[in-house]
Formats: structure tokens, C-alpha cells, sequence
């Protein structure tokens, strides 16, 4: 049925899919999997759907802010670790989705577009 239509789809995904930490095994897999279905939804559905991912890093949201209430000084070490030096916020979350969505951007199809201020091309160097 999908395929009889025209559409654009946008997953949204996590930096986790490429870059993690301890404690975080299956959220990180599943991620990583979001990726794959996306490339996958690409190559069958791309004759009349689009089908591209956001991979957003730290989103300033409720849920963030709860994390950072017994330690706000993580806060500003998350903003200085992000080479532009903010946490993302919605917004930017938005943006991003209406540019794939953007019929504009009709050769874009099975993108998996990092949203992370730069932190996905940061090499952590702790020397």
C-alpha cells in the first residue's frame, strides 16, 4: 500500500547509533538498527518514498534538564563537548526534519543526517 503512494518519511534517531557510552548496549542497538531500516525503507520504497533519518545529539528537553537537576555542572560540560558549545534544542530538531521533508530535497533518500552541533566529528581526546 506504501508503495502506491507518494511520501516522505523522517525517523528520528540518536547519536547513539554511532557514538555511545557504558550502560547504554540496547538503546545503542536499536538505534543503530533505526539506521539500517532507514537505509533499508530507502531502497524499497524509494521509487515513490522517501524514507531519511535525524541522529539528534544532547536535545535540550524536559527529560534532559531532570538529568542535570542533582548536577548542573554537567550541564555546561555537555555544552562544551558539543564543538558549537550548545545543546541542541527542538527547534533545531524541527528544522532539520522539514529540510528532509522539504519536497526541495527529492534526491535525498536513505540519509542518516547527524544533528549534533559537530560532536559526531569530535574525536575525544581527554590528554
Amino acid at each position: 500500500q506504501l508503495q502506491r503512494q507518494c511520501g516522505s518519511i523522517v525517523h528520528i534517531g540518536s547519536i547513539h547509533s554511532q557514538l555511545t557510552k557504558p550502560g547504554f548496549t540496547a538503546y545503542a542497538t536499536s538505534k543503530a538498527a533505526l539506521a539500517g531500516l532507514t537505509r533499508a525503507m530507502a531502497v524499497e520504497l524509494g521509487g515513490s518514498v522517501r524514507v531519511n533519518a535525524i541522529e539528534p545529539a544532547a536535545i535540550a528537553t524536559p527529560m534532559l534538564e531532570v538529568g542535570f537537576a542533582d548536577a548542573p555542572h554537567l550541564k555546561s560540560q555537555l555544552q562544551a563537548f558539543h564543538p558549537t558549545g550548545a545543546i541542541g534544542s527542538p527547534a533545531d530538531v524541527a528544522r532539520a526534519v522539514l529540510f528532509l521533508l522539504d519536497p526541495a530535497n527529492s534526491f535525498l533518500n536513505g540519509c542518516v543526517l547527524p544533528l549534533g552541533g559537530g560532536i559526531h566529528s569530535r574525536l575525544h581526546d581527554p590528554a
